[in-house]
């Protein structure tokens, strides 16, 4: 929330009514002049809450915060949807020192066998778009027939419940990140992976991350563009490098250019693979009838609340 609000009052003048702010669950922030209406941000946990509030006039913005379904729902019985391209990017990562993960070749296998495409257009309803290939114009590939045989060329058969081997998975219980380890746990069992889904609070999610305990893991990288920086992630040293991913290549670049975003970054990891790169998030805003604008698809969005500034009452 700091992040998000953090535009509001340094390029826009406003302050916040409390010193506690945005650290509390409702907060205000006032503006720098009588023409521009007060922000009261309220945090509210339940999705389904959030969407009866804003039906019931409570609320005048939602901005990122309803499930897909909802956001879904909301925009097919006619409220005026934003959803620009957005780059929230969704990955699978893997403990590179698993005995079998190490192996580029089942990495790969488990690539190939998710229907990410499938999974964009009628799990995700086209709220997600695909990730840019590398090297440019490669096309995703789902072939599962293929995974298999890449396994079996591995030396890595299958049992008599026709089960090659099996990876505990780390998710939070976020609708959407549970709901891909599901989708994740049944397309890896069409190759012979028996996929444990763990779903854990976060600060436990992290904890079991940074100790190693776990085979494959769902996360995002939250970033306001493909310009920002995601060396973290897969810097030797990063603090979210939870893979145990190192490339000295990639080490000298990132040390030269901390700031590397991820168009810079993608061609070290495509040969290596330690994370699979799914899609980004598109944005969802919805606004009442109250707020004045001429076209919401023309509101600028970015990963901030920078836009509230912008907007007027009737």
């Amino acid at each position: 929330m700091a992040r998000k609000i953090l535009p509001l009052l340094t390029e826009f003048g406003y302050t916040a009514a409390s010193a506690q702010a945005p650290d509390l669950e409702d907060f205000v922030l006032l503006p720098p002049s009588p023409g521009r209406p007060r922000l009261r941000f309220v945090v509210v946990k339940d999705d389904l809450t959030r969407g009866v509030r804003f039906r019931r006039n409570q609320a005048d913005v939602l901005f990122d915060t309803l499930s897909l379904s909802k956001t879904r729902l909301f925009a097919e019985e006619g409220s005026p949807l934003a959803s620009p391209e957005g780059f929230h990017l969704s990955f699978l990562g893997f403990r590179l020192k698993h005995p079998l993960l190490q192996k580029r070749e089942v990495r790969e296998a488990i690539r190939l066998a998710l229907p990410v495409s499938e999974w964009a257009s009628q799990k995700y309803f086209g709220f997600v778009d695909a990730v840019p290939p590398t090297p440019p114009h490669a096309l995703p590939r789902f072939d599962p027939a293929l995974a298999n045989r890449m396994l079996d060329q591995a030396g890595i058969p299958r049992d008599e419940d026709g089960i090659r081997f099996r990876l505990r998975y780390l998710t939070t219980p976020v609708r959407e990140g549970n709901e891909l380890a599901l989708l994740t746990r049944e397309a890896l069992r069409q190759i012979g992976i028996q996929v444990e889904v763990m779903p854990l609070e976060s600060s436990l999610f992290f904890s079991r991350l940074q100790s190693g305990e776990f085979e494959l893991f769902g996360s995002r990288i939250l970033r306001r563009s493909a310009a920002d920086p995601v060396g973290e992630h897969f810097i030797t040293a990063g603090k979210r490098n939870y893979t145990g991913y190192s490339n000295p290549m990639l080490d000298a670049l990132l040390l030269q250019n901390p700031g590397a975003p991820w168009p810079e970054v993608a061609p070290f990891l495509s040969p290596d693979l330690p994370v699979i790169p799914l899609f980004t998030w598109r944005h969802g805003l919805f606004l009442s009838k109250r707020i004045r604008f001429d076209s919401i698809r023309e509101i600028p969005l970015d990963d901030s609340f920078r836009f509230l500034a912008s907007l007027q009452l009737f």
